[in-house]
């Protein structure tokens, strides 16, 4: 089967923004080649970093059926740069189409993944082969033919958070669950109920998949953020971007217990004083920042 690749040169403040963009559009697939490849290839998803070389931008990759519409799709798409690009700097932003191969996207990649280890988390492609040292918990995951390098550092901040904040017996909700990555881990960390929630309806899928691939139940479902969730929750987590995390400050009270904590990662060092502002305005205690390259995580509590 060909497939149509369509791939923009940008920045990566961009990268997620775009990539976004093209999974609602339709796009079956994304790649992400940025920096972090080759300057923290010890992250999952980081490719070995001999096969690539530095470079002075970011680049993503989208993969639409041949039966796309290409002409209208790439119009769209530019459109929808045009609307970006009044709130982030997209770099060049140029677009470029070519056909590939099923087989040369789908599958080829898979030898430069290997297992790293978080704290005492295992993060493991679901084709490799890993036994676990001691105590180490195993989160499996197969992103079939969705994966990037753009967020790694921000969900290792949440990783490392969820095995510092969830204990057995928590309630903990995750928003924008993608992969489902970090709702597996606190379920694995023994928190009684989760419920994982994304307004795309693939993520959804993506991460009921990794959901039994690691032998956990818990609810995943299409959800716009906090829309329409009346229980409250011990822990709450949201890998987003800082415009989502702040439209989340206002109402996420609503949704915490008596003490409850949120752990909001995806934030780009530029805009950490404007989260940090509006969890101030919304009765939000902050508990701990943490930075880890460009990407930050802030840990606040319930004082209300």
């Amino acid at each position: 089967m060909k497939w149509y690749e369509i791939s923009i040169k940008t920045t990566e403040e961009a990268e997620d923004a775009i990539s976004n963009i093209l999974y609602e559009l339709g796009a079956n697939g994304v790649v992400i080649e940025d920096n972090e490849i080759v300057t923290r290839p010890n992250l999952w998803d980081y490719i070995d970093e001999n096969q690539f070389t530095k470079k002075d931008y970011a680049k993503v990759c989208a993969y639409f059926p041949e039966s796309s519409n290409i002409l209208e799709l790439t119009h769209t798409i530019e459109e929808r740069l045009k609307e970006v690009a009044k709130y982030i700097d997209i770099g060049e932003g140029k677009i470029n189409i070519s056909e590939v191969d099923e087989k040369d996207w789908a599958q080829e990649w898979k030898k430069y993944y290997k297992p790293v280890e978080i704290g005492n988390i295992a993060i493991v492609p679901s084709w490799e082969d890993y036994k676990a040292e001691g105590n180490k918990i195993i989160v499996r995951l197969d992103p079939g033919m969705a994966f990037g390098t753009g967020t790694h550092e921000s969900t290792a901040l949440c990783l490392e958070a969820i095995q510092k904040y969830v204990k057995p017996g928590m309630d903990v909700l995750d928003v924008g669950t993608g992969s489902g990555i970090l709702a597996i881990a606190a379920k694995k960390f023994l928190a009684k109920r989760v419920l994982a929630v994304d307004i795309d309806e693939v993520a959804v899928k993506v991460a009921e998949e990794n959901a039994r691939l690691n032998g956990v139940e818990f609810e995943i479902k299409k959800n716009d953020l906090i829309e329409g969730i009346e229980e409250e929750y011990d822990v709450v987590i949201a890998n987003i971007v800082a415009d989502i995390i702040i439209k989340l400050s206002k109402d996420i009270n609503r949704v915490l217990k008596e003490d409850g904590i949120f752990i909001s990662s995806g934030i780009i060092g530029e805009r950490l004083e404007d989260v940090l502002k509006s969890f101030e305005k919304n009765s939000l205690e902050i508990v701990e920042v943490k930075k880890m390259g460009q990407w930050c995580l802030v840990v606040s509590k319930k004082t209300v």
